[in-house]
């Protein structure tokens, strides 16, 4: 099932893109030595695989910089994107994420914005792992309201090393849930796809940051918590992952256009080593 592209749907679909296009952290430092901190550019244009529809053009770009402290990690991204239609209008839309998560994955505090043709949406708040892995998030913008998470539930860095861990072990599929407070609809269950590793593809960028396998993941978002919810997955976004957490390309699948996501550069980022 393809994502719609109305403002809500399209929004999570950038905020999901750039949830795995980041090195991640998660509850033990040893799993962390293979990820880097790294600032990543995004070109987005409309793919050769988008179907007709009344689009015929996209443009944009995404910025995301991972930053590694003693304390965790501090997650600054934008995205801006503008389609084209056919009858001559255009949709422009910006999302602006802020996040920190702690160093054993139990902190996660968000701060999301997005502006759809001057349509402005905002969400605020952090989440906590308590003992015995349950999670609870709590919004303070746009309405305070605390939302109990699955347990287990990964937030915005621990999903990408799920993900490599997933592909390192040698699985072909792998669910999770996932949570990074980009809208308050709540978590989602993530389920991936793995192909085999192949080379990496000729990309621009630091080539220390470039090494090692890569793998074509899909990633399958289903809603949870509605008992009505058709079994479809909400959308689907597949990426091609380094072992290292760099993504190099999205393929962001709406109902009525597919969105390539592709790497123009990656440069190292502020990455603290403390004992």
């Amino acid at each position: 099932m393809r994502m719609r592209t109305d403002k809500r749907r399209t929004m999570t679909i950038l905020a999901a893109a750039l949830l795995v296009s980041v090195s991640c952290t998660s509850t033990n430092r040893t799993a962390e030595a293979d990820l880097v901190a790294h600032q990543a550019i995004y070109r987005l244009e409309l793919s050769e695989k988008s179907p007709p529809s009344r689009f015929n053009g996209v443009s944009g770009a995404a910025v995301s910089v991972i930053e590694r402290t003693c304390q965790g990690w501090t997650i600054n991204e934008q995205v801006v994107m503008t389609m084209l239609t056919n009858a001559g209008g255009a949709i422009d839309r910006e999302m602006i994420f802020k996040a920190q998560e702690s160093a054993d994955g139990t902190y996660f505090k968000f701060d999301s914005k997005s502006v759809t043709n001057g349509n402005r949406e905002a969400f605020k708040g952090s989440a906590r792992r308590s003992v015995g892995d349950q999670v609870e998030a709590e919004f303070i913008q746009p309405t305070p309201r605390e939302m109990p998470l699955p347990d287990g539930t990964k937030f915005y860095m621990g999903m990408t090393h799920w993900l490599v861990e997933l592909a390192k072990s040698g699985q072909r599929t792998g669910e999770t849930f996932a949570f990074d407070g980009t809208d308050d609809e709540g978590p989602n269950k993530v389920t991936a796809f793995i192909l085999p590793s192949k080379a990496v593809p000729d990309v621009k960028g630091d080539p220390a940051l470039l090494r090692g396998p890569a793998w074509t993941v899909r990633l399958a978002f289903f809603k949870t918590g509605d008992a009505t919810a058709a079994p479809e997955p909400e959308f689907e976004i597949q990426l091609r992952l380094l072992s290292n957490g760099i993504v190099t390309r999205f393929e962001l699948i709406f109902d009525d256009l597919i969105v390539d996501q592709i790497l123009e550069d990656v440069l190292p980022a502020k990455d603290e080593r403390c004992s």
